[in-house]
């Protein structure tokens, strides 16, 4: 796990479980973004609409908008401290963060505008509140190369004012702190040891083909053991590459089709036979940690099945 990246593994549950995981973190974890915007001069080479579009997809640091489960924000009193909805909020400054861009270009060089660029507003609200401890802010990966929003040539300008909100990648994708998430079930790699040395012992054939097999084969899944001139499967296969065929239809090509199974993967299954454990791949565009990410989403899934529960047992004591 990094700052923008998580591995783990789910076991002991089926493919429908991981999959609703997978979607939960998708669409169903709050982030803030930017919603509106107001251009109020603007002579770069872009539309108001273009640059509208491009200040919604990039993304804010967004752990304000964790109001609820283990990842709830806490400011720095170690008090809880949500952020509200937009439709639930009696004054703006509890529901938007509100953002500034004024920017001028007065040398012969193009002029790059970034999100250094754009500042979260002193005040914002009805009556004016101070924004100076929000806590969110656009998301930089690295301070030389911030996200570009426009560029602008000699005397041209752009002024605007932000406004950011709360939602859900439901809602819209800017809305989505995941970048990608992907599983994929945990490989059991098996060689045909009775075809391996039926290649072994074929004078045509034999140890120098298997060995070159072995190395046109994608790395990660099998390796050659020079001591005992036997192929031999790794310890932990690499899941990237070992659903992708490539090693049987390379067996296939150089051996002949009937040795399309000198190895074969398929998926660890438990007990009845269904796959049990799943490799994830999770990682996010910066508004929110993976753990953070992860927690929120499993927090929202059990949620979202308590309420099922609760409606299709209206009667049960439990819920009344």
């Amino acid at each position: 796990m990094d700052d923008y990246n998580c591995n783990f593994v789910l076991t002991n549950t089926d493919a429908s479980i991981a999959n609703a995981l997978r979607k939960s973190m998708i669409s169903e974890v709050p982030t803030i973004c930017i919603d509106l915007v107001e251009v109020e001069e603007n002579s770069s080479c872009l539309a108001d609409e273009f640059i509208a579009h491009r200040l919604g997809l990039i993304p804010l640091i967004s752990k304000r908008a964790i109001i609820d489960g283990p990842c709830a924000y806490k400011d720095q009193n170690g008090q809880e401290k949500g952020f509200m909805w937009h439709h639930e909020a009696d004054e703006d400054h509890k529901c938007e963060i509100k953002f500034e861009l004024n920017v001028r270009n007065t040398d012969d060089a193009a002029l790059e505008v970034t999100t250094q660029h754009l500042l979260v507003s002193k005040e914002h609200g009805d009556p004016p509140m101070s924004q100076a401890d929000c806590e969110v802010d656009c998301v930089e990966y690295d301070p030389k190369w911030p996200i570009v929003i426009a560029k602008l040539k000699k005397n041209q300008s752009l002024k605007l004012t932000a406004i950011a909100k709360k939602g859900l990648g439901k809602m819209h994708s800017k809305w989505s702190p995941a970048s990608g998430v992907v599983f994929q079930y945990e490989p059991v790699v098996v060689l045909n040891h009775d075809k391996l040395e039926e290649i072994k012992k074929d004078p045509k054939l034999g140890n120098a083909s298997l060995q070159k097999w072995v190395t046109d084969c994608p790395e990660g899944l099998v390796r050659w053991d020079s001591d005992n001139k036997q192929v031999q499967v790794l310890e932990v296969p690499y899941t990237g590459v070992a659903f992708s065929n490539e090693c049987e239809n390379l067996a296939k090509a150089q051996f002949g089709p009937e040795f399309f199974d000198l190895v074969s993967v398929k998926p660890k299954c438990g007990p009845d036979g269904t796959p049990d454990r799943f490799n994830f791949f999770v990682e996010t565009n910066g508004s929110l940690l993976p753990m953070t990410l992860i927690r929120t989403a499993l927090h929202e899934l059990t949620r979202k099945l308590d309420i099922l529960e609760a409606a299709l047992n209206p009667t049960d004591a439990r819920f009344v």
